[in-house]
């Protein structure tokens, strides 16, 4: 280590650090929760750790945007492969891994564990299709099933009721399944809850387990603050399948609950997670939705919303198809007034002006007269959007459009507040 700089012998240090911590082939055998699905996998991850590092354990999580052991990062970036698991599993001092469980990470190199105690599909929904020969709903079903498959027979299967492609996952799974849902009359929890089944189901504003005919009731779903005041139902779905998860590890309603009231959506705890931040005269929400689905989550949630004038940054990504990114702009023409593209990254092999051009003909059909400024300078379109907010207006950025968005977003507002 003293030597190597000096003689000009490159050494990697770290590597035989690792080595010394965690010598090879001695992956712990700690309770693993694995978490997929297409969108909502960071949120219910970071859940599910929280509630159980309330509850006393020292939990080791990965996610997208890093490798955390009991709330601290040791690894920056998105960790969602079997190279970050490993590094969980290998860790001396983490007592429960619960780790995000990513598709392109399963596509290269498999999981980085043999078998987990629980595994979560959140959702199947249009994304990445086009990318690594997966081309339909049907094949990327079979990628999150490699999840599923990988949970020991005494263990569950966490699978959301709503979602035809995981109820598919559940015939084939040859460990417990227990379902979740927006609603306790769908047909597939009726069916399971009449064979003895459990569920966690969302009624009467209510977050309910149910096991045969028997309710227990968690919390009211106004309490939880990741909710937003219950107005929030792409979070309400993370909430049952966290708290899902944690009742079959064994966690009382009690102490479920206590984690939920504890658990507080900010840019520090859930970023790029419907992050708010308010400004004297406006409000801007940060989210990295970047698909369908999550563009249509946050337009629910924006329709629950007064203001003067809801205004987009929105961008484009390369390697998805030409019409998951005009229904992106279509998605976007319906929730706001005024619409900022700002397509400075995420070309992955595409020209710059072809992107732009697929997110003005998306808008253009819904709306052609919406307004719409074009400025592929992060930095400056950010400037200017702030600059030009009108007083109770709401910004929203989405897709990580803006280079280190948060950072960015939270030097405005500390700048407004030393003025």
């Amino acid at each position: 280590m003293h030597l190597a700089p000096s003689e000009g012998l490159p050494r990697n240090v770290a590597a035989s650090v690792v080595d010394m911590l965690y010598p090879q082939g001695r992956l712990s055998q700690i309770p693993i929760i694995a978490v997929t699905g297409t969108n909502g996998k960071t949120t219910t991850t970071r859940l599910i750790a929280h509630i159980i590092r309330s509850n006393g354990k020292r939990v080791g999580f990965t996610t997208s945007d890093g490798v955390y052991v009991h709330n601290t990062m040791l690894m920056k970036g998105d960790t969602t492969g079997p190279v970050s698991a490993e590094f969980i599993l290998k860790d001396p001092t983490v007592e429960f891994a619960v780790l995000e469980t990513a598709r392109g990470g399963i596509l290269r190199a498999g999981l980085g564990f043999n078998a987990c105690d629980i595994g979560v599909v959140t959702n199947i929904q249009e994304d990445h299709l086009g990318i690594s020969d997966i081309h339909n709903l049907d094949d990327l079903t079979r990628v999150k099933a490699v999840v599923i498959g990988a949970v020991r027979r005494k263990g569950w299967a966490v699978l959301n009721a709503d979602n035809g492609y995981c109820v598919k996952i559940a015939r084939d799974a040859r460990c417990n399944v227990a379902y979740f849902s927006m609603d306790e009359n769908n047909p597939v929890i009726k069916d399971h809850c009449k064979k003895g089944g459990i569920a966690a189901i969302y009624e009467n504003g209510f977050i309910t387990i149910k096991t045969g005919d028997w309710k227990l009731r968690v919390d009211k779903a106004t309490h939880i603050p990741l909710t937003f005041g219950g107005s929030v139902n792409f979070m309400i779905q993370n909430v049952l399948a966290a708290t899902l998860a944690a009742y079959l590890w064994g966690y009382k309603p009690e102490d479920i609950r206590l984690s939920l009231e504890t658990f507080i959506p900010s840019a520090a705890h859930t970023p790029g997670r419907m992050n708010v931040f308010r400004f004297k005269d406006f409000k801007v929400l940060v989210d990295f939705a970047h698909n369908p689905d999550g563009f249509n989550g946050v337009k629910a949630y924006l329709a629950s919303v007064e203001s003067t004038e809801h205004v987009g940054i929105i961008s484009g990504t390369g390697d998805r198809r030409d019409e998951d990114i005009r229904e992106t702009a279509r998605i976007s023409a319906q929730m706001f007034d005024k619409i900022y593209i700002c397509q400075e990254k995420y070309l992955r092999g595409r020209d710059q002006q072809e992107l732009i051009d697929l997110l003005v003909s998306g808008i253009k059909e819904v709306d052609p007269n919406k307004e719409i400024i074009i400025n592929n300078k992060s930095t400056a379109c950010l400037q200017d959007a702030i600059d030009n907010a009108k007083k109770g207006s709401y910004l929203t950025i989405l897709s990580n459009t803006i280079d280190n968005t948060i950072q960015r977003v939270t030097e405005h507002l500390d700048r407004e507040l030393e003025s």
